[in-house]
């Protein structure tokens, strides 16, 4: 039993991976495990979380008392956690290095912009799209030089991160810079409307910026983790000392 929330496609998927507790006296990050979950079980609903679009990409999943038949946990008992880091490391990738895939091209942005010949022969405009083309550019190759460790049978790596947020900041600048340039014009032409309020939900997908810098800062910069007093405390004690807080 339980719930997540921000769930993408979560109304479309006919299985769904559950991380779950199934030992409490370790610490928070160990005890866990990773199931396979038909969404179709009795005990799992989904409530559709909509967006100022009005699509609704995210959901909030639902458990209650679901039953899994044996053998469907995915790795290790104990070692979800693991599991979790590689999947979210593959997601970070496909976002990061998805853009030209998604239609976020410089390219197609300079068409639009080309719309109004007067907002392009701007200096400003000129300026915030040559920042964006840049980024769309470094992010090209960023992903030719994990694509060739993926080819050579390798994993992503932290790095996944710094390209999965500078790819969503890169096309929301995009967006900006259509809906500053084209006014209202933005919301007819090519479906420029649906990114500019799309893009900004993305930013949570494969998790949060702030968690993906001090991802970065830690893991691919060197620099000194942020202190964590419960890294060693078993995840009972944790919880018993929520409850007590709670009770007082």
């Amino acid at each position: 039993s339980g719930q997540k929330v921000w769930t993408t496609n979560a109304q479309f998927a006919s299985f769904g991976l559950l991380l779950a507790r199934t030992n409490p006296d370790v610490p928070k990050h160990k005890g866990l495990t990773m199931f396979i979950v038909p969404m179709d079980a009795e005990g799992v609903s989904v409530r559709p979380l909509r967006q100022i679009s009005g699509d609704a990409h995210f959901n909030e999943v639902f458990l209650d008392d679901v039953i899994l038949e044996p053998g469907s946990e995915v790795g290790p008992i104990d070692g979800g956690w693991g599991v979790a880091l590689t999947t979210l490391l593959f997601e970070r990738v496909t976002i990061g290095l998805g853009g030209e895939g998604f239609g976020w091209r410089a390219d197609r942005f300079a068409h639009a912009l080309l719309a109004d010949p007067e907002s392009a022969s701007d200096p400003e405009v000129r300026h915030r799209f040559g920042e964006i083309a840049a980024d769309f550019l470094a992010l090209r190759f960023t992903g030719y030089r994990m694509l060739s460790v993926l080819l050579r049978g390798g994993f992503p790596g932290p790095e996944g991160g710094l390209a999965k947020v500078t790819t969503i900041k890169a096309a929301i600048a995009a967006g900006e810079l259509l809906a500053d340039t084209l006014g209202p014009n933005a919301l007819d032409e090519q479906g420029w409307g649906k990114l500019v309020s799309d893009m900004p939900g993305l930013k949570s997908a494969g998790g949060t910026e702030e968690i993906l810098r001090n991802l970065v800062g830690e893991r691919v910069l060197g620099l000194p983790p942020e202190p964590r007093l419960d890294k060693a405390v078993p995840f009972s004690e944790l919880r018993a000392k929520e409850r007590e807080a709670l009770a007082s």
